[in-house]
């Protein structure tokens, strides 16, 4: 439905968007996501047209598209401050693009209703903007995107200007409604989280480029580059040097000599980082590699620096004698009487599958 071929946009000496190509298929959901200046907003304009890149084309539904303005290409798109119109109320702001395009009367109250119900507004139509909450302002930008009848959805961080709370109930709406709809949609954000929740596929940016692309899944359990493992979720790292042994296993020594096992890795010889992820890591007192249950862990000793408690987690930051730190985290019950661990010392131990390893 969307294919972008070696996209650039450069303004002066900056490179915006560097070289990205990505084929997006009808119904999917993908997101940008990426830390802020990575290129993602650009690159969301130059799909919608509001700017046309430096090279490279754009094709949507097998048609190029680059040199269309915004009112000629199939897509809808959703601002980050939602660009209601304050002086309307909800019915006029949904209805608006189809009276540009002069539907008639009886046509617009029927796509309107339609609309509303989707994203669960009816009964509000008479409603100024002004009354309205964040959320439901979203779902006004939402419905008047979405009437337009677009083969493609952009959505530009928009649930930024939410709350917490309100921003995990509003992007598991999000899911539904495209779903339901099954709309081609191409989603921007820098929050890793809504992401991973909303996302068919995501594509990381850093620098203007595409770092990876992949489903949820992939780019979390399996980054290709440490900026991808560090950016996606929690991570701990280990500097060291890799050692393949054949078949997927290899050692990855530690600065102090000290060999942890890695099984599954297609690491080069002398990648140097290894990454696990909190939740694939236990403590005891012990020694390394004792953990109960955990047949042939691997570990290193560190001592309690800090203690985060968020509710039903808590992290315990762990220092280790190299100076790097681990984060593991305790969950439930067991996360009860934490403010005395401080100081204490422990084994964190995780499986030889856990650990992967990077070069760069």
């Amino acid at each position: 439905m969307v294919q972008l071929d070696n996209i650039h946009k450069d303004f002066g000496e900056v490179k915006a968007v560097d070289g990205v190509s990505l084929n997006i298929n009808p119904g999917e959901m993908v997101s940008l996501l990426g830390p802020s200046g990575c290129g993602k907003t650009t690159l969301l304009r130059v799909l919608s047209g509001f700017l046309k890149p430096s090279e490279g084309n754009v094709l949507m539904d097998g048609k190029d598209v680059t040199l269309l303005p915004p009112d000629k290409r199939p897509t809808s798109l959703v601002f980050q401050n939602y660009a209601l119109f304050p002086h309307m109320n909800v019915f006029e702001n949904v209805a608006f693009g189809l009276r540009v395009k002069k539907q008639a009367l009886a046509r617009i109250k029927e796509s309107v209703a339609e609309m509303l119900a989707l994203v669960g507004l009816s009964g509000m139509e008479q409603r100024a903007i002004r009354q309205l909450s964040g959320g439901q302002q979203q779902r006004v930008a939402l419905a008047r995107a979405l009437v337009m009848k677009p083969a493609v959805l952009l959505l530009d961080e928009p649930l930024s200007n939410l709350d917490a709370k309100l921003r995990v109930e509003t992007r598991i709406q999000i899911r539904k409604i495209q779903r339901s709809v099954g709309i081609t949609s191409i989603f921007v954000t820098h929050d890793q989280e809504e992401a991973l929740t909303i996302s068919d596929r995501i594509a990381i940016m850093n620098k203007g480029r595409i770092m990876q692309f992949g489903s949820p899944e992939e780019v979390y359990h399996r980054p290709n580059s440490s900026f991808v493992a560090d950016f996606v979720g929690k991570s701990n790292f280990l500097s060291g040097r890799y050692e393949p042994q054949g078949e997927g296993k290899g050692i990855f020594i530690l600065s102090d000599g000290q060999r942890i096992p890695v099984r599954g890795s297609t690491a080069p010889v002398g990648a140097d980082r290894m990454m696990i992820r909190p939740e694939r890591m236990t403590l005891s007192d012990g020694t390394p590699g004792s953990a109960a249950g955990v047949p042939g862990a691997c570990g290193v000793a560190g001592t309690v620096e800090y203690v985060t408690f968020l509710g039903e987690v808590v992290y315990y930051h762990l220092i280790l004698a190299s100076g790097e730190t681990m984060m593991v985290p305790i969950y439930g019950k067991n996360a009860e009487g934490t403010g005395s661990v401080a100081g204490k010392h422990f084994f964190i131990h995780w499986e030889p599958e856990a650990g992967l390893v990077l070069a760069g």
